[in-house]
């Protein structure tokens, strides 16, 4: 039996460790409680010879159909997909198709919670066809960008938040952009972080270093993130080069960007690329770091700002989205244009004035745990299904220990 089924563009797995991640955290919270939770999480097809051609095409062709992820079923119906999702193809007819497909896998449910908009779109032709209440999602590029690329879609995504049972957004900044698309006021309800499990993870920052071979007398700016132009990528590896020593850009991530800056001759010792990391690894890195810096163009509200805060960590990030009303009031450094001058600038304040940042990264700190915390942010999220569904969504002390077989 399924109390929810959460629609998703993606949920980890053993091949694809970090697309989603910060969607497991929040599943496997509500879990945790007893709510019985079913990630309807549908796959593009990708048919022989395609999987030749793209790594990404492989791994989509490897996923696993139907998995246990601890007391989640994760299922992965596929659908036909043409790539770059035009909205002419209406991808979310599809996935809505997919999804109803593989209802038996979460038949009961007493409602469906649909995120981003595309796979929100699909949610609510999925609450249509079967009468269930659902609730929308959005957490920032969906907001930011979708809307001025698919213009076509818009009556729809407006009838679409409109018939929602419940909205929610991660950040202030993503209600107002709603509210100007739509009319609707939406619920502020991020996402909230493992504190626990990042604490469990954290280390020295001496054996983090010696753990992830970097040099203990280096300043280390780190970068967490897709490696793709909108994240500010040529920006900061640009500032890190005009700066040289003692600045070393570790860059954590994959995407097309990814080696950026190696052939000119200042990137020696100054630059290194890692790829995609465990979690775990990833905040080993934020333990290791100097100062985090996402310079992103746009955002929602970044998880990796917050899991950044509960390590501790300085943070230098541009003002879009939800990351300005983060790191007011003395909690990190906002800076107003994503320049190459602007970044140099703050990592050589960082440099010089290291106290104001450890100062900052204090106050950042007890904010996220007072606000971002997983456990209350489920313990909320549940409130808002029993207000929609009533008593059949229930909850009540796990029964035993979350195992994964996949």
């Amino acid at each position: 039996m399924t109390d929810v089924a959460w629609l998703t563009s993606s949920y980890p797995w053993s091949l694809d460790a970090v697309s989603g991640i910060f969607f497991r955290s929040q599943v496997q919270a509500l879990a945790r409680t007893g709510l019985q939770v079913t990630v309807v999480a549908p796959v593009p097809a990708v048919p022989w010879p395609l999987t030749r051609i793209r790594q990404r095409w492989r791994i989509h062709a490897q996923a696993p159909r139907v998995e246990k992820d601890g007391d989640v079923r994760v299922v992965r119906p596929r659908f036909p997909n043409v790539p770059g999702q035009p909205g002419w193809a209406r991808p979310d007819q599809f996935i809505a198709d997919a999804a109803w497909r593989a209802r038996n896998h979460w038949r009961g449910a007493h409602l469906i919670h649909g995120h981003y908009s595309l796979v929100g779109l699909a949610a609510w032709r999925l609450a249509r066809r079967t009468g269930l209440p659902f609730a929308l999602t959005f957490h920032g590029s969906d907001l930011n960008t979708w809307p001025q690329r698919h213009e076509d879609r818009l009556d729809d995504l407006r009838t679409a938040v409109r018939e929602a049972a419940a909205v929610f957004v991660v950040s202030e900044a993503l209600a107002d952009r709603l509210r100007d698309l739509t009319g609707i006021d939406a619920t502020h309800l991020p996402i909230g972080s493992d504190h626990r499990a990042i604490e469990a993870a954290v280390l020295p920052r001496t054996e983090a270093r010696q753990a992830l071979d970097l040099p203990p007398d280096r300043f280390v700016v780190l970068f967490v993130g897709r490696l793709v132009r909108e994240k500010g990528v040529r920006e900061l590896v640009s500032a890190v080069l005009s700066l040289g020593n003692p600045f070393l850009a570790v860059l954590v991530g994959a995407g097309p960007e990814a080696g950026l800056g190696s052939a000119d001759p200042r990137s020696a010792g100054r630059l290194l690329y890692t790829g995609t990391r465990p979690h775990d690894e990833v905040i080993r890195y934020m333990a290791a770091a100097d100062v985090l810096v996402l310079p992103s163009y746009a955002e929602g509200l970044p998880t990796v700002l917050v899991e950044a805060g509960s390590v501790g960590l300085p943070i230098i990030a541009s003002a879009v989205g939800g990351t300005p009303a983060l790191l007011a009031d003395g909690r990190g450094t906002v800076i107003r244009e994503v320049t190459v001058q602007e970044i140099a600038a703050a990592l050589g304040r960082s440099l010089a004035e290291p106290a104001i940042g450890r100062d900052a990264a204090v106050r950042l700190r007890e904010h996220v745990l007072a606000h971002y915390d997983l456990e209350r942010n489920a313990a909320a999220l549940i409130a808002h299904y029993r207000a929609i569904a009533g008593p059949g969504v229930t909850a009540h002390v796990h029964a035993g220990p979350a195992t994964t077989d996949a």
